[in-house]
């Protein structure tokens, strides 16, 4: 029983770091997308 929920545990807290990862790396590449609008549209 004990391992059961330690093997939840670990999948779970896996998951929150892959989307947490995920999530920041699309915040940065929207950044650089827009930066880049902005130096071609100046």
């Amino acid at each position: 029983m004990n391992k059961n929920i330690r093997q939840k545990s670990i999948i779970s807290a896996a998951l929150l770091v892959a989307a947490t990862a995920s999530a920041f790396a699309q915040g940065n590449g929207i950044a650089g997308i827009n930066e880049a609008t902005s130096m071609v549209s100046s």
